[in-house]
């Protein structure tokens, strides 16, 4: 016998574990968007009038921000959704995934915005990886600096006041963790830093994902027939947080609220670290004049490294 959802009786289609819920579609489709709310609201990540860039991949968790923002922001009518999509230079990958970006933004009724590696930095994901000199740095590493710099000079040319990004409650238990076992504890607060303390130079970055759980995301974009690319990037086998991607699943699988509690420990996390610290630590790159914790950031390093 199917079960009923726990809102309102109709027939059952989604379980939420970690809430014990039991949901049907349409109070699947309506907890989701109140849960993404209430994450906007308690850290303030939007004002009313905001031009908000929308980090657009084409996967799945970002599909699911964008519809999921353009349901939330259409109660303001003075804000303004911008999606942006980085294109790294993949081949095989990314043009794909392009499609999907762009399709969705479409019957959205936005138009997405492209920045490429190639336009900016001179080189595609490709080209750099093939031309590093340390072939024990994975291409994940340059992807991720390289992306967050794109992102940001992206949302500066559009005068964006903040980019929203897809990361979820799986992308953030895995990050947690994976700065702890790398003795880099202060990065998670280093990478949450609210809104109201967002670094002059940096355009400041929201998470309204973080309380929703992949299967979530993947239950909602099934549910509305979310367009989206869901083939991995092919260098994603190479990422350092795989090898604790399991280890997580497991522990959610036999202990219902095991990610909540890891993102909630580095909410306090970050907070103890804000109220012990009067500033961050950071320079001006010379190179780029961007805000970096050494004289010359982690970007323009690599750049020097390819040019030799």
């Amino acid at each position: 016998m199917q079960l009923g959802c726990s809102k309102c009786d109709n027939p059952a289609i989604y379980l939420r574990r970690y809430t014990s819920e039991r949901l049907c579609q349409a109070c699947l489709v309506q907890t989701t968007t109140d849960r993404v709310r209430r994450t906007i609201n308690r850290h303030k990540m939007f004002k009313e009038d905001d031009r908000i860039a929308v980090a657009v991949s084409g996967g799945k968790d970002s599909a699911v921000l964008l519809h999921l923002l353009h349901r939330i922001e259409s109660s303001f009518p003075e804000s303004e959704l911008i999606p942006v999509t980085i294109d790294e230079g993949i081949e095989g990958y990314r043009d794909k995934a392009l499609e999907a970006a762009k399709e969705l933004a479409k019957a959205l009724n936005l138009n997405l915005e492209v920045f490429s590696f190639r336009k900016l930095f001179g080189h595609s994901l490709d080209h750099l990886v093939d031309l590093r000199s340390d072939k024990s740095v994975g291409a994940c590493s340059y992807c991720g600096v390289f992306r967050r710099r794109a992102l940001n000079e992206a949302a500066g040319n559009l005068e964006a006041d903040v980019i929203a990004t897809g990361h979820n409650l799986d992308d953030e238990a895995q990050t947690v963790l994976m700065n702890i076992m790398r003795g880099d504890s202060r990065r998670i607060a280093r990478t949450n830093v609210p809104r109201n303390r967002s670094i002059e130079g940096l355009v400041p970055r929201v998470k309204p994902l973080t309380e929703l759980s992949e299967r979530d995301i993947v239950a909602y974009s099934h549910h509305l027939g979310l367009v989206y690319h869901d083939v991995p990037c092919p260098y994603a086998g190479e990422a350092y947080r795989n090898d604790l991607r399991s280890f997580l699943n497991d522990m959610e699988h036999k202990r219902p609220g095991t990610l909540l509690a890891i993102l909630h420990s580095a909410e306090s996390m970050t907070e103890a670290f804000l109220t012990s610290s009067s500033d961050w630590p950071l320079k001006t790159c010379i190179k780029c004049n961007t805000p970096s914790p050494s004289e010359i950031c982690k970007a323009c390093m690599m750049l020097e490294e390819i040019r030799g």
